[in-house]
Order: structure tokens, then sequence, then C-alpha cells
């Protein structure tokens, strides 16, 4: 946004040189992108007058002029035709840099230098309009007012004397995109108050209200419309001082009435529009949506096609404006307007924003609409506007404000804890510094108690929403840069384990062992986040139906990436991805953040050949074994050793078979083969192996103390046992009762195959385990190990219930 110098002294003094003031609206949070000193573009250029004027004596189309520049009288070779004695010119004296060259293609800049010209010397250049960039006249040179004094700077004469700022405003601080909220922040820096223009009324004593009616059918969409009536106006040019402030800001001068609606969106950051009022049917304004496929040509020309959810402003019979966005070119103010209808309106944010994306259309109105403006506002911008109006236009001003507020804005208090504030900020500031502060940006604040003060947020700041809001701009007030930088060096022998780091060495084990690294957006469509078999976590306000659910696993949106590489020809895959997933408890109500919960996972997936094809060597698909093998490889590696597979008989929604994963005997995730339905339902028909861990489990068995064992000394001995169990009865149990009955001689039990058929008889299943025994003392006897077995089996049959297999 661009920002008048001399604009925003009417509202606040201030001595800060251009780049003094962009460092401090920089720090405040205003990034100041550049600005230009007018000024300086006609440094060296004066105001001279032409005393007397001869042919020179070597070329017909050249002059030799005598021109007065205040001081002094200065001789000038001139090659205009229209050069006269006894006229005011711009005299660009040695040193001065032309800002159009009319003889070069480019009309690229040059530096006058003290030259002769055919052995005449010539101390300057007389300029014509277009070298000067006020217009595209080259015919002769800028023949001045006779008025205009000589020796006067030019940029004076001209008033070029502003300096023009390029601001970039973040999108949530709507309240400075105007000459009114720039100035509000800079008189936050010089302590002073806001000098608030005037503005003066000349009613007559015909009430609006008998003349126009106003009816907002959609009050989401638009809580408030405000208006005003002007009758007999003369419709035409703006004075010069108001073209060139426009002008100077970015805006094109159009007539009177249009230039002081855009003057007082500039100076208060509120959108106006002026409808002619004869061309309003019934006199009357109707705010509602459109119809769907409506057809609609906005001001620009060009014919707009309507949504359902496109807010219009209407009269009795048509639509007459995109609300927040064009009027239409069906109300326009031209040369035959006599009366007008000037709106100042409240509408929603979001409805502007969805509007302003579909159609493609993006104005000052909407972009300042899309951010929010001020509601409170309406009246006040819509009096300003018409007094300007009558000043600039005359006119018969209707008595009252037409004024429809159906949803009137409840006050905002906000409460902010003096210790917290000081604890983010890094401060220690007391009470009365903290409500001092605030009070300088118009955020009036009191105590609450001992360690609280109660904020009230002015309609001006929709930014404003918590706590943390207000500890920023404490922080902003107070200044980043007087916020003390420490620096300390320590020796931290705690075990916190920096997850970070962590991380980065997860992802260089697995891109090592052949896996690629993807990344899914958290936001998914509802159908693929239904496939985890959770309760959906929606989002309230979706960009679009294909980001409107929060992942509840890693799982569906990995099966999309498979879906598209298989789509492209790539079907051998080994992927992970570190991601968040967000989980809905259904017990707490879903209004609440306690029914949230969020957190990291790990994600492996394998589908595919096992290992590329190659002359020598055969290849097959993946199965179950290959992702325990890299599941046991990567858990290994990261000392997470302390980890057992857990072979569930009830499959996981996700995946069948799947098995659980437990490190250090806590729950950790699970892995298995995605069901064939769920595969099918993306057009994947071949099976896809993954593994989803929770990165807290790792992050808490990598930080556990470590204890080290040595090799053992003494052999090892296997034994094999097969059970028959019940086909209910789940494996871990099983696995347990092996493990505590075999104790301390069983050093390992490993489920190594699982059957279920004929030979097993109807609702059994057998279990086969491979069983290692060891001492770290002795060599075991053969006794040992048959008195051992002994108790494992009498244990599985008195606990299980199970039948030992020959």
């Amino acid at each position: 946004m661009k920002v008048s110098q001399n604009w925003l002294k009417q509202f606040v003094d201030f001595d800060f040189t251009p780049d003094q003031l962009n460092e401090q609206l920089t720090m405040l949070g205003l990034e100041v992108e550049s600005y230009e000193d007018l000024a300086k573009k006609y440094e060296h250029f004066l105001v001279g007058e032409v005393v007397e004027r001869v042919k020179h004596p070597k070329a017909d189309r050249l002059s030799v002029c005598k021109v007065n520049i205040g001081d002094a009288i200065q001789e000038v070779v001139c090659g205009a035709p229209n050069v006269a004695a006894g006229q005011k010119v711009v005299v660009a004296l040695v040193g001065a840099v032309i800002p159009h060259n009319q003889h070069d293609p480019e009309g690229k800049p040059f530096r006058i230098e003290r030259a002769k010209i055919r052995g005449v010397e010539s101390n300057g250049m007389i300029c014509s309009e277009l070298e000067l960039g006020l217009g595209k006249d080259a015919s002769g040179i800028l023949v001045l007012d006779e008025q205009a004094t000589a020796g006067t700077p030019v940029a004076e004469y001209f008033h070029q004397t502003d300096v023009i700022y390029e601001i970039g405003i973040t999108p949530n601080r709507a309240d400075c995109l105007s000459h009114i909220g720039v100035a509000r922040e800079i008189g936050s820096l010089v302590n002073r108050k806001l000098k608030m223009p005037e503005t003066v009324l000349k009613e007559s004593g015909e009430p609006a209200s008998n003349v126009a009616k106003i009816e907002i059918l959609d009050a989401d969409k638009c809580p408030r419309y405000s208006a005003r009536i002007i009758r007999n106006i003369t419709i035409g040019p703006s004075p010069k001082w108001l073209q060139d402030i426009l002008t100077g800001v970015g805006i094109r001068p159009i007539n009177n009435v249009v230039d002081v609606t855009n003057y007082v969106l500039m100076e208060t950051g509120h959108p106006l529009h002026a409808f002619d009022f004869e061309t309003l049917a019934s006199r009357r304004i109707i705010v509602k949506t459109a119809a769907q496929g409506e057809k609609f040509v906005t001001l620009d020309g060009k014919e707009r096609t309507l949504t359902s959810e496109t807010l219009m402003i209407c009269d009795a019979e048509k639509p007459v404006a995109i609300a927040g966005v064009m009027g239409g070119a069906n109300t326009e103010i031209t040369g035959t307007t006599a009366t007008v209808l000037l709106e100042s309106a409240f509408f929603n944010p979001q409805s502007i924003r969805r509007t302003s994306k579909y159609l493609g259309l993006s104005t000052e109105a909407s972009y300042r609409f899309e951010r929010g403006t001020d509601i409170e506002l309406t009246v006040a911008a819509v009096n300003r506007a018409a007094a300007m109006i009558q000043e600039l236009a005359g006119g018969e001003l209707l008595k009252g404000v037409l004024d429809v507020y159906p949803k009137k804005r409840e006050p905002v208090m906000i409460k902010a804890r003096v210790s917290r504030i000081n604890s983010i900020i890094g401060l220690s500031l007391q009470k009365e510094q903290i409500v001092s502060l605030l009070q300088q940006i118009e955020l009036p604040a009191g105590s609450s108690s001992q360690d609280e003060i109660l904020v009230t947020v002015p309609s001006f700041r929709n930014d404003i929403l918590e706590e943390i809001d207000i500890i920023e701009e404490v922080a902003r007030m107070y200044g980043y840069n007087n916020i003390e930088t420490k620096t300390r060096a320590a020796i931290d022998f705690s075990s916190h384990v920096r997850t970070d780091l962590l991380q980065d060495q997860i992802r260089n084990f697995l891109i090592g062992a052949g896996f690629n690294e993807v990344l899914a957006i958290g936001l998914q469509d509802e159908a693929t986040m239904a496939l985890a078999g959770k309760p959906l976590v929606k989002a309230v306000n979706p960009v679009s139906a294909e980001m409107a659910a929060m992942r509840t696993s890693l799982v569906p949106s990995a099966l999309r990436i498979v879906q598209h590489n298989r789509n492209h020809g790539v079907k051998d895959l080994r992927l992970f991805e570190i991601g968040s997933i967000y989980e809905l408890y259904t017990d707490k109500s879903p209004n609440t953040l306690d029914a949230y919960h969020e957190e990291e996972r790990l994600l492996l997936l394998l589908s595919g050949q096992n290992v590329p094809v190659s002359f020598g060597s055969a290849s097959r698909e993946v199965d179950i074994l290959d992702l325990k093998g890299e599941v046991s490889a990567f858990l290994s590696k990261f000392c997470l050793d302390n980890y057992r597979f857990i072979y569930y008989d009830n499959q996981e929604s996700l995946c069948e078979p799947c098995m659980g994963i437990t490190i250090n005997g806590v729950n950790a995730g699970f892995a298995g083969r995605v069901r064939q339905q769920i595969a099918q339902s993306l057009d994947i028909d071949e099976p896809v192996f993954v593994c989803e861990l929770k990165m807290r489990s790792i992050y808490d068995g990598w930080g556990r103390d470590r204890k080290f064992s040595p090799l053992p000394k003494y052999p090892g001995v296997l034994r094999d046992l097969a059970f028959t169990i019940e086909a209910a009865l789940p494996q871990k149990t099983v696995e347990d009762v092996i493990r505590k009955a075999g104790q301390p001689l069983c050093a390992n039990v490993v489920l190594f195959d699982m059957y279920s058929g004929q030979q097993t008889g109807s609702g059994k299943k057998s279990l086969a385990y491979a069983l290692e025994f060891q001492s770290p003392d002795r060599t075991l006897t053969e006794k040992e190990i048959d008195d051992t077995l002994k108790k494992i089996i009498e244990a599985v049959q008195r606990q299980c219930n199970g039948v030992l297999r020959s």
C-alpha cells in the first residue's frame, strides 16, 4: 500500500527523516518495502523567466536564451520552437537528471552538463512536459503560469514535496490499510494522539428515510449497511490537490464524487461506493445473495457469472453491485448524475474473500473487506464523504443516515497475565508499564486482579483475539530492539532428546536403507480419511472438499501417493514419512480443545518387488516378513532393542493380517498388509505393507539409560514347540506364558508359524515357537533344558488349555 508522508502529517506531527521512519515502521511490524522522495526527482530544477531570446548565430533552429532563475541570469541554448521572452519556464540546471529523454527511443534519464552547442555555452536546459515526466507533450517547452516566481524550486511549484512509502501490510493488520491506521502507529512512536479530521455536515430538513429504504436479507454476510443521500450535485473534475494526492498513492482520478470515495478509503481504510440514485428502482437497496448462474456486468464492462453464495447489492428489480468487490455499470456515476446514494457497509470477510477468488477480481475495496474493516466506522466514513462531496460538488444532503445494523458487535474483553507477558517477552515489566504501552495504540486496559489486566479491544483491531495477541502488542510497543538478547554458554549433561537431530538421523538411516521420503499434506478429503476407520477430524472452514479433514493416520494419504505413482508406471516403492496425525476423543465435546490430540508418527511403506530386476538375481513381491525385517533393523539401529511384535488375531481396520509393536512394554504402533478391499478401492492391485510408529515411543526409548551386556560366553540351545489352542485366544497370551514359565533359562521366544485348518479342527489354531535356552555362566545340560521345557508345556496346558503337537 502506498502512503503519503504529507497526508500522514495531517493526523500526527513527527520529524522523522524517510530513513528513520522506514526503520521505525518496519520494527513495528509495518515493513517499508521502498520509498520515493518526490522532491529529489526535481533536484536542481527551478522556475525561470526568459528575459531575452535571440537566434543562435550558427544554427537556424536553435535559440540562445537568457533566463532569470531568481538569484542569477543563466544563458541556455534551446531548440524548442515556442520559446519566447517573458515566459515562465522550467529550467534544469547543471547536475539535474532529466526524467525522460524524448530523443531516446527508451526514454532513459540523462544528466545535464555544462556544454558548448555550436560554439555557444549552455548552462542548463529548458524542459518540455514529456521530459519532466508530467505528460506526453513533446512539441515544445512547458510554459508555466504567469504568477510563477522565478527561482522557485520546481518540486515546490508542482507540489512534489511529498515522500511516498510502499508498505507491506500483513494480512492480520487490516487496521493499517489506511493513512489514519499508519498515523496511529507513528503516534505511538512519538507519544502523540491523532488529530482526526473535522466533519461538518449541512443537512436539509427532509429525512433520508422518506426517500429511500435499506433491507438486509442476509445478515450473516452483511451485518451492517449505512448510506446517505445527496441531491443536486454537479459532477466534474476534482480540484488539483485531490487529484495530486490520489495519483501519489496510485489511484487514478475519475470525477469529484468517485474521487472523494477513494480519498476516504485511503484516509480511513473503509471502502465506500456511490450509486446514481435515479437508477435505483423503487429507491430501495436490498442486500441478498445472487441466483446460481446469474449474470452481472461490473464497472469494468465485463460480464460476470455469479453463484448462490455471491452477496449482491440490489434495488427492487435488479442487482446493482457485487457487495464489497465492484459496482455495476447500470448504476455508474456519470456526467449527468444529479443525486447519489453513498454506501458504507460492513461485509463478512470470508464471504468477500470467496467471491473475489471465485471471480478472479481483486479491488482496493475487496482487499480491505476480506481482511476485515471496522464495523463501527461505517457512519463516520459516510459522513466524512458526504461533507467532502458537498464541498466539492455542492448539493443538498438529506437529513440522517440510513443505518441498518441487525447484528451489533459485542464488546471484546481479553484478560492478560502480567507474569505471562513477562515470561514470553523476557522482561520484568510492571502492570502500570504494560497498561501505558497498550494505551499508546488505543487499547484501553485496566487492572483485573493482582496479576491480570483486562483489555478492551477496539472495533478496528479485528486481529486481537486472545492473550498472546496482547503480548505481541506489548512487545511491539516496548520495541523489539529494546529487548535484551541474552547469550550464555553451558554444558548440558541432561538426557534430553533433541528430536530434530534424532529425526535427521532417522531420515539418513532410512534413505540409506533405500527408502524415499514423502511429504503429504495434513488435510485430505473426507473419503480418504474415512479409510482409517477412525472418527473424522473435520476442518471448520475448509479451502476445498479435497482439504476437508485432518489426518487420523498417515496410511490413507500414503496410499494416495502409491496410487499416483502406479498411475505413472512406478510400482516398486519403499517410502517413509514423518508427520502429524490428529485424533478426536468421542467422549468429549468436539467444541473444546480437550477433545483433540495431535501426535507425531513415522510411516514405512513397501510395495512391488523386493529388489530391482537384474541379471543373475531373482526378484519377488515384498511380503510381511520384508516389512518386519526393515522395522527390526530400524529399531535395532536406534538402540530400541527391547521391542516386540504382537500378532493380532483380530484385524486392524486398515490392515490384514496385523501385528502390534511395543517398545519397552508400551504400545508403539502397528504393521501389516493393507486390506485388499481398501487397496482395490484406490485401484491398487498389488499388496501394500505399512508400519506406523509413534515418534514419542521412539523419543522416549532413545532417551532412556542404556545397559550393555557382554556377548554370551556359552552356547545356546534351540528347541521348537507347537501347541493347538482355541482360535480366539491371542497369540501374545501364549507367548507371555512361555516366557514366564521358561525363566531364567529361556532367553528368547519367536513365533515362526501359525496355522488353522482341517488338521487343527474347528475353532482351533496351531502356534509354533522357536525357543532359545542359554545361561550366562555355564553350559546348560540336557536335563536342565528338558526340565524347563516340561515347565513350559505344563504352564501352557494349564493356563491356555493348549495341547502339545507332536
